[in-house]
């Protein structure tokens, strides 16, 4: 494998460009910002002699940069757990599974609660319905379009406790008539 030479200067207006550019196309959690920065002046120091100095530079710019994008509302963490919370309910992620996810992506533990609180809040069922959200898209119980072979029920009982749902969800969602289950759904 051959390996080019970086010749680019990390300073602090490469940093802020760098930040910039990655929220133009995506949004994200103060903690995978850094994250990203860090790991994009690693890539360029790999290339280079006597980088403790300079990467103990670019950490405080990292730093200032992050902190300058948060006061100008380009990161916002509350914001980002909100949406991507909601897209993952849409797709069916259990509450388990969508903390993961959150925690992983850099977002604290206490806007994960409070995020998660508020929602339950607005919808006491969420779980559920996320259950059967996630049934229908893997079509599972009610929602299977085959045959049912002799493991079918356990296969899918053991695929919904990995996804995070309770015992009671999926016994509810795999025993359940599809019109039921609809009707939680889309309340009709």
């Amino acid at each position: 494998m051959k390996k080019y030479k970086n010749n680019k200067k990390i300073t602090y207006q490469y940093i802020q460009g760098a930040a910039y550019r990655y929220l133009e196309r995506y949004a994200t959690t103060e903690a995978n910002l850094k994250f990203i920065l860090r790991r994009k002046i690693e890539r360029i120091l790999s290339s280079q002699e006597d980088t403790e100095e300079i990467r103990s530079q670019a950490e405080g710019w990292i730093n200032d940069v992050v902190e300058k994008c948060v006061k100008i509302g380009l990161v916002d963490d509350q914001l980002y757990a909100t949406s991507k919370m909601n897209s993952y309910i849409t797709s069916g992620n259990s509450i388990a599974n969508i903390k993961n996810k959150l925690r992983a992506k850099g977002v604290p533990a206490d806007i994960v609660t409070v995020v998660i609180e508020t929602a339950r809040e607005e919808e006491p069922d969420l779980n559920l319905k996320s259950a059967i959200k996630y049934a229908k898209r893997r079509r599972f119980g009610p929602f299977r379009i085959r045959e049912e072979q002799e493991n079918t029920v356990d296969k899918e009982n053991a695929a919904m406790a990995r996804a995070g749902y309770s015992f009671d969800e999926v016994k509810r969602v795999l025993k359940g008539s599809r019109d039921e289950l609809e009707d939680i759904l889309y309340g009709n």
